[in-house]
């Protein structure tokens, strides 16, 4: 930072709000990047937060009096980058400059006799520059200052002053910044990374206090309206998502008026089938009820009077599983309704986090992702100033990314994914499945891959693997069989050949379950879709 002593002197309300922060431990650091608030919390006999508005949405700084409400998680590169290099450490020192504010942290482990003899050698032999914590600044060298710091002079008989580990410097403004440099000078992370035009020289408040209440309600409000519209973006494309299943259940359902039609052509092939050449790819049949005649497509390396079975064993898998098709339309029905309901609240609720969070909770419980909620980047932290932060989800500012596959729980509560489609399969195995997962597929059928997460080292619970295979059975042309015999190894035994078409994959080291297709077990597994 520039030395501008004439604007630092405009930030005496500031200095003089923090000078006692040094020394202090620096337990908290917090940010929304969608709004550009960060904030640092110390305890100085009290939690302190200071706060900085970089932009988009809040500019300035000022002394919170709480946490923000509205904040990443800790995955987020900036927060993960503040609390591995300053939470914990002590502040060193506090710059209060024209263009900016630079907190200095190290491993300083001062007492507070400690601090008063050397504030009071200070004091005759020095006085504080305008503009900055009268505190010393232990950790730097008295032969070579930093702009702006008030060096402390060595006492005879003292331990060597502890050397800075950090220094994050907050550019305030619209189009401000963040940088955060270690011991050396040598910069860890800039935020926004692309860089900003941060201003010249900063606009001190004269109420540190006040302009810092204001900014964390503007930062609150601002990602509460954001979190607000994600939300009821996530609900609509979830009630978007029910109403496509509730309309396919309803066309599997109309598949039902064709099993006297499958019936009546298996009984006509087994009559008639013995007088259709062999390798015939279709045959007319006589229609003894109608008198006229009915195409029938062959497969020609088969006897036609032989794939009359086929025709039998596809009426008898749309007959029992009308009762599973139905439960099925019944519960989408209800969760329609259900999600109607909440769509209704978002749109009139207000845009407050206690507001929000009951129905981002409902959402979830309604099959919306966690990540589609958080669309804004921030996280609910609760009402309250000091609640945990949210999960973030992978990608701010945006909707998630379209996976490969839909999610499913086990009762036990564990991950079953199923792949989406053929070249969806490829990816779920080869790309999200790690090696130690347990991979399956349904015997001798086409059908989606399943893969069920495991710790490394970890088998798959009994339950499981019933509750995975059966998903696997009903994502396949087995479904509506009673039976099915599924295989599963580890995904390190399974390969994609070169050239292979998608979904098609060989693997080793076989096992194979047969399981019994339980409508009650099928329709909770199915119940718990977790839309990607």
């Amino acid at each position: 930072m520039g030395d501008q002593q004439g604007s630092a002197a405009l930030g005496g309300a500031l200095a003089e709000a923090v000078a006692s922060w040094v020394g202090a431990r620096i337990d908290a650091a917090h940010a929304n990047p969608a709004t550009g608030l960060v904030a640092l919390a110390v305890y100085a006999g009290a939690r302190r937060v200071l706060g900085a508005g970089i932009g988009p949405r809040v500019a300035g700084v000022g002394v919170l009096p709480r946490l923000p409400r509205l904040r990443a998680g800790a995955s987020h590169p900036l927060l993960s980058a503040l609390r591995a290099h300053l939470v914990g450490r002590r502040v060193l020192a506090i710059e209060v400059r024209g263009d900016g504010v630079a907190v200095v942290a190290g491993d300083a482990l001062l007492v507070e006799e400690d601090r008063e003899d050397e504030s009071a050698s200070e004091a005759g032999s020095s006085s504080p520059q305008p503009g900055l914590s009268p505190a010393p600044a232990p950790g730097l060298s008295p032969a070579s200052p930093q702009p702006g710091l008030s060096p402390a002079s060595p006492q005879p008989g003292s331990s060597p002053a502890p050397a800075p580990a950090a220094r994050l410097e907050l550019a305030p403004g619209r189009r401000g910044e963040v940088r955060l440099l270690d011991g050396a000078g040598n910069l860890i992370l800039r935020w926004p990374p692309q860089g900003s035009a941060p201003p010249a020289e900063i606009a001190y408040p004269e109420d540190p206090l006040a302009a810092g209440a204001a900014l964390v309600e503007a930062s609150d409000d601002a990602a509460a309206g954001q979190e607000k519209a994600a939300l009821a973006r996530a609900v609509k494309a979830r009630r978007a998502a029910l109403e496509r299943r509730a309309e396919a259940v309803r066309g599997d359902l109309g598949r039902l008026g064709s099993v006297a039609r499958l019936q009546k052509t298996g009984q006509l092939l087994l009559a008639q089938g013995a007088r259709v050449p062999r390798g015939a790819a279709k045959a007319l049949l006589d229609d003894w009820e109608t008198g006229g005649k009915i195409e029938v497509a062959l497969d020609p390396a088969r006897p036609a009077k032989a794939q009359a079975e086929a025709f039998f064993a596809k009426a008898r898998r749309y007959q029992r599983g009308e009762a599973v098709m139905r439960a099925r339309l019944a519960e989408t029905e209800r969760a329609l309704e259900a999600i109607a309901a909440l769509e209704a609240d978002v749109a009139a609720a207000e845009a407050l986090p206690e507001a929000l969070e009951p129905l981002a909770q409902r959402a979830r419980s309604l099959g919306v992702a966690r990540a589609d909620i958080a669309g804004a980047g921030a996280s609910f932290a609760g009402a309250g100033e000091s609640g945990p932060a949210g999960a973030r989800g992978p990608r701010a500012g945006r909707a998630a990314s379209r996976r490969p596959f839909h999610a499913y729980r086990s009762a036990s509560g564990a991950a079953i994914l199923v792949g989406r489609g053929a070249e969806d399969n490829d990816a779920l195995t080869t790309k999200h499945a790690r090696p130690h997962d347990l991979w399956l597929h349904a015997k001798g059928v086409a059908g989606s891959h399943v893969v069920v997460p495991l710790p490394k080292g970890a088998s798959c619970p009994a339950d499981v693997l019933v509750d995975a295979a059966t998903l696997a059975a009903h994502f396949s042309d087995a479904r509506g069989e009673a039976v099915c015999e599924v295989s599963y190894v580890p995904r390190r035994y399974v390969r994609k050949p070169r050239g292979a078409a998608p979904g098609a994959v060989v693997f080793d080291r076989e096992k194979v379950i047969a399981v019994r297709i339980e409508g009650a077990r099928l329709s909770r597994l199915l119940a718990t879709k977790e839309e990607g």
